[in-house]
């Protein structure tokens, strides 16, 4: 693009040769017409000489004729005519009396006859000298006067050139000086057009460059004229131009905020690295995520926001320096490592020359565990929860962008390890391959209504009944076989699908509870809320139109909220779920004590229930007196909230009787069952009432 630009603007050559040849021809044009000029004028000298002579020697005739007419001596006169007629510029004579008849005429042609009779008339019409060119020659008269009287006119027709000189040969001096003075002239003038058209060739010669090279040296012309006052213009206007490539560059390649290589320029530098060294190792990438650097960045201001990163890139910076050092050992000729900023909450870096894992995944763990530090800043101490994943280029990837969505994908694996690194490997390739494949199956799932609500009793530890159970989602495909929720509930959290896959448990739980109260078996239904359905703010509005639908009194609807969503947004939970409590909906919030739940926050909103999360009911089966204690609390705690209290993954008889004899309201587990179909669910409920229900209801 560049060479084609550079054609198109490359000027045609010989501008110089034009302008000296259009100077030399102006020159020379106008030597000719100044010769020219001269020349016409010479001959109408001449011509108005032989005029001036010729009238003189007219009016002579007239004088010395009008004498011998008066003296009678017409004998003299033929002799004076035939002398004057024998002169060799002279072609014909004649001598008219008043009434214009010829007295004495000499020689003459035809033509010079009507030509001087003509002169003849008209002088003796105007009585004064007149003349006429015709035949080739001049034929002049003068009046003959006797005493006032007009008596006669004299006439001579003279030869064309008589008493004219040739103008040539008079002005062949003037001619050749003008002649060496133009000859001379022209170099002289070919040497100061040249240097006259020199600075336009310095121009366009400098705009080649820019064409061809994008850059070029400042013109230097010192002509005191226009073209100084362009050269310095041009040189301005390339200033400006590179002062706003410099910045378009800048703002192309670099993160406004930290000042590190943006993602464009750090894919230009791996890129770069690979194809310099294809079959060794070029480098190693690694990719940081700031897990807790978002919500930080949402409580405060921009201008803290951006003097907070730029103190996370500093330190980036520093301890990739130092990591460097340490890991790689390298030298003053090693290319050092590449710190850039990817994303909002995303760092990563670029370290040439190194193939090793070991060595990359080595390099990785100083500096995460340098990120991982407590970052001390305007009085407070806050840590980012840093991870990281590593891929290795070539091995991961044949181009920049392959290499850093590998190292993404390791990072994301990295969140679940303890040691928050990971190395990618071909397996979570194959993994990420799997959770895409998984993604697109439940998408199409989600349209068969593959999905379905099953329901695990809930026992209440007064009554000993069962009188609730939890709807859970499972996956049965047309083949009956059933997808475990471990499998398909991470993606659908990722993907986005988790909500679509909640609002059909929801819809179904809703329909299910509603006819077995209808059959006289009614049960309280509880639904686990996804955090992307509690962000709806139409989400009351939602569930309240499909209790309606279902025909489900409300207050057998309990919406199950983890508690880490609750408290993203206190203030706004409390909006959203009002019109649910005031509906009768009944509120548990789900894994307590997971979470870091604010004590004066959760007693202002209103829940009904507090689910004891499993993990803690599987410590108590080892013993951890910890455990115990929290449950304890959480016990006491509900009780002076006046809230009740479910206990979740209840497997044994004793776990069962340590929460039953602290006051638990509700327990649930594999001790009571498993979560099993709608079907199954009522013939519990039938079984427990001792009656019978049709099919169609238990259905």
């Amino acid at each position: 693009m560049g060479q084609i630009s550079a054609i198109a603007l490359r000027r045609p050559k010989g501008l110089a040769a034009r302008a000296v040849l259009f100077a030399c021809v102006l020159l020379i044009v106008t030597a000719v017409l100044s010769a020219a000029t001269v020349m016409f004028g010479a001959q109408r000298e001449s011509a108005r000489h032989q005029l001036h002579v010729t009238q003189g020697l007219a009016i002579h005739l007239g004088t010395v004729a009008g004498d011998l007419l008066a003296a009678g001596d017409m004998h003299s006169l033929g002799v004076m005519a035939e002398q004057t007629a024998s002169r060799s510029e002279v072609e014909r004579l004649a001598v008219y009396d008043s009434s214009g008849a010829v007295i004495v005429q000499s020689g003459g042609t035809e033509a010079e006859t009507n030509a001087t009779a003509a002169v003849a008339a008209r002088i003796l019409e105007t009585r004064e000298v007149a003349y006429e060119r015709a035949a080739g020659g001049l034929a002049i008269g003068a009046p003959i006067v006797r005493e006032g009287q007009l008596v006669g006119v004299g006439v001579i027709m003279w030869d064309g050139m008589a008493y004219r000189f040739a103008a040539l040969p008079a002005l062949a001096p003037f001619l050749l000086i003008l002649a060496c003075l133009v000859i001379a002239a022209i170099p002289i003038t070919s040497h100061f057009v040249r240097r006259a058209v020199a600075p336009l060739d310095t121009l366009a010669e400098f705009a080649e460059r820019i064409a061809e090279n994008g850059e070029a040296a400042p013109i230097e012309l010192r002509t005191g004229d226009e073209f100084e006052t362009l050269a310095t213009a041009f040189n301005k206007m390339i200033g400006r131009l590179d002062a706003s490539m410099r910045q378009i560059q800048e703002i192309a390649y670099v993160d406004p905020v930290t000042r590190l290589p943006n993602h464009d320029r750090f894919v230009r530098e791996v890129d770069h690295a690979i194809m310099q060294q294809r079959e060794a190792g070029a480098g190693a990438v690694a990719v940081f995520e700031l897990q807790r650097l978002p919500r930080l960045l949402q409580t405060l201001d921009p201008d803290s926001s951006r003097d907070f990163l730029r103190v996370v890139a500093e330190r980036l910076v520093a301890s990739t320096r130092t990591v460097d050092r340490v890991v790689r050992l390298r030298s003053q000729q090693q290319q050092a490592a590449l710190p850039a900023r990817l994303g909002a909450a995303e760092f990563a870096v670029f370290v040439p020359d190194l193939a090793s894992q070991g060595e990359a995944a080595r390099f990785a763990q100083h500096l995460n565990a340098a990120l991982n530090q407590t970052f001390e800043w305007r009085g407070h101490k806050l840590t980012l929860g840093a991870c990281c994943g590593v891929a290795l280029a070539p091995r991961d990837g044949r181009d920049a962008e392959t290499v850093i969505r590998h190292a993404r994908m390791a990072m994301g694996a990295a969140q679940n390890s303890p040691a928050r690194v990971k190395v990618f490997t071909q397996s979570l390739d194959r993994e990420a391959v799997a959770r895409v494949t998984l993604e697109r199956e439940m998408r199409g799932a989600l349209e068969r209504n593959e999905f379905r609500a099953y329901f695990q009793p809930k026992i209440n530890v007064a009554t000993g009944r069962v009188e609730g159970c939890e709807a859970l989602a499972r996956w049965i495909r047309p083949d009956r076989t059933i997808v475990s929720p471990g499998r398909f509930i991470p993606v659908a959290e990722e993907s986005g699908l988790i909500g679509a896959l909640s609002d059909a448990i929801m819809r179904e739980a809703c329909w299910k509870a509603a006819a077995w109260s209808r059959s006289g078996y009614p049960a309280k239904v509880a639904v686990n809320v996804s955090a992307l359905q509690f962000r709806s703010d139409r989400f009351a509005d939602q569930v309240l139109r499909v209790v309606q639908h279902a025909g489900l009194a409300p207050s057998q609807l309990e919406l199950e909220i983890t508690e880490s969503v609750v408290m993203e947004d206190p203030d706004r939970a409390l909006r959203i779920i009002n019109p649910l409590k005031e509906a009768g909906i009944r509120l548990a919030i789900d894994d307590f004590g997971c979470g870091h739940s604010s004590l004066a926050a959760l007693s202002k909103l209103p829940f009904d229930v507090i689910k004891i999360d499993q993990q803690f009911i599987r410590a108590l089966e080892q013993g951890d007196e910890q455990a115990a204690a929290i449950v304890d609390m959480i016990l006491a705690l509900s009780r002076t909230l006046n809230m009740e209290v479910v206990a979740e993954g209840i497997e044994r008889r004793e776990d069962m009787e340590f929460v039953a004899s602290r006051g638990c309201h509700w327990v649930q587990g594999f001790l009571f069952g498993a979560a099993m179909p709608a079907a199954e669910f009522a013939e519990v409920l039938r079984r427990q009432a001792g009656e019978e229900i049709d099919s169609e209801d238990a259905a």
